[in-house]
């Protein structure tokens, strides 16, 4: 074997350019390490936060539904409030809400409803 690859025969100078191309390699693969962790762990906290997203979603969409249909709910019982008692009093409340409700099948019959009962009432 060669007698300049076994680094205890090297002269003073090659040992000092081999030590500074060890750390400079060191320093290579730590910094390698270093931004690959980081980017694992941004990735991870992105998806974290898309993962919080999509929860926040689905809450806010079964709230929205729950909303829905409590609305639906409280126009039915106004509307059979109005049909026992056809005050203006008691039909305004009904009208007003069905404008709360967003479903259209839904508030066309409440509507229909409504017009059924101001016909009585004009009677």
């Amino acid at each position: 074997m060669n007698k300049n690859l076994n680094p205890l025969n090297w002269t003073k100078k090659q040992q000092i350019i081999g030590g500074a191309v060890a750390i400079v390699l060191i320093g290579g693969v730590t910094t390698g390490i270093v931004a690959n962790a980081n980017h694992k762990a941004e990735v991870r906290k992105i998806e974290q936060l898309s993962k919080e997203k999509v929860e926040k979603d689905k809450a806010r969409a079964e709230k929205a539904k729950q909303l829905e249909k409590s609305n639906e709910a409280d126009s039915k019982k106004l509307l059979d409030v109005a049909e026992k008692t056809p005050t203006d009093k008691n039909i305004k409340l009904a009208e007003d809400s069905i404008l709360k409700v967003k479903n259209a099948e839904v508030k066309k019959a409440f509507d229909n409803q409504v017009v059924g009962i101001k016909n009585r009432v004009k009677l």
